[in-house]
């Protein structure tokens, strides 16, 4: 259900109700649209005869939009490309509606896939039509922080919602992005996806501020090793007490230090030992104190 659409319906009470809306039907949709706790009855109604009237009405209404687009991050878009992607959103308008292009299409001179986002009712999925990355999701789903940063330089055929829902990633979850993220660099891998995560959860976390694509691509391909090792401190000392993190870490060391002294080449080993006891002691421990 389109929230855009659904805003404007609940501010013309008097237009809708009773000719279109029952009473009881327009109460219920305010309820949902505030997010409240919904009966059985409610979620029957809302998911029968107030969904069939709220679809005529959205196709009344993307009917009236066609052809009209939003732009966002336009100093960073390039003209040709605004044009393209114009045209593949009235391509797949036509058949689902609501839809966004971004990615490094818009902005970089050389990109891989094309990302076309199109907003569904139910259901996450993705597809690839020869150059076409086609990412199907929920208007909740769009809350994501990924989601919300891919449209901080795309175009699109409606109002994109500006509403972030952040999920912490677990400690494990981080320690394995960052462990991935120094490997990318020693390897100099081209499609560094776990260093891009990393840089986007600092900025999220520990600066409370949503990248977008561009400046992720660009602070990607210049941050050095060092930096990596830092950011991933900051990060932990963000989301986590330091009792937990000694906890939790204290053990993995001695694991890290057995993976040392079996295992060749291990200089990304040692690094991430060498970081991790400086994120519980401040320090780097000497071969005295370990033994």
């Amino acid at each position: 259900m389109d929230k855009n659409i659904l805003r404007i319906i609940l501010g013309k009470r008097g237009q809708f109700v009773p000719l279109i809306f029952t009473e009881k039907q327009f109460d219920v949709m305010n309820r949902y649209f505030s997010g409240l706790k919904l009966s059985n009855a409610d979620r029957k109604a809302l998911y029968t005869s107030i969904s069939k009237k709220m679809k005529a009405l959205e196709a009344l209404y993307m009917e009236q939009k066609k052809g009209e687009y939003y732009v966002y991050g336009s100093p960073d878009i390039i003209p040709s490309r605004l044009e393209e992607a114009k045209k593949l959103i009235g391509k797949y308008s036509e058949k689902y509606g609501r839809v966004f292009v971004s990615g490094s299409f818009l902005f970089s001179r050389e990109f891989g896939d094309i990302d076309v986002f199109i907003i569904r009712e139910k259901g996450y999925k993705e597809v690839t039509e020869k150059n076409i990355h086609i990412i199907f999701l929920t208007e909740k789903r769009l809350s994501a922080p990924v989601f919300q940063s891919a449209s901080l330089i795309s175009v699109s055929n409606f109002i994109i919602p500006r509403k972030i829902r952040k999920k912490r990633p677990s400690l494990s979850e981080l320690m394995s992005i960052y462990h991935e993220s120094v490997i990318e660099i020693m390897r100099n891998d081209k499609k560094s996806e776990a260093l891009r995560n990393l840089i986007f959860y600092h900025s999220l976390f520990c600066e409370n501020r949503l990248m977008n694509p561009k400046e992720l691509k660009e602070n990607s391909e210049k941050i050095n090793i060092s930096e990596i090792d830092l950011i991933v401190k900051e990060l932990c000392r963000t989301l986590f007490s330091k009792d937990y993190l000694y906890i939790e870490i204290h053990e993995y060391i001695k694991t890290l230090k057995e993976s040392i002294n079996n295992i060749k080449p291990n200089e990304h080993l040692i690094r991430f030992k060498n970081t991790y006891e400086e994120l519980i002691y401040g320090r780097q421990r000497s071969k005295a104190e370990t033994a």
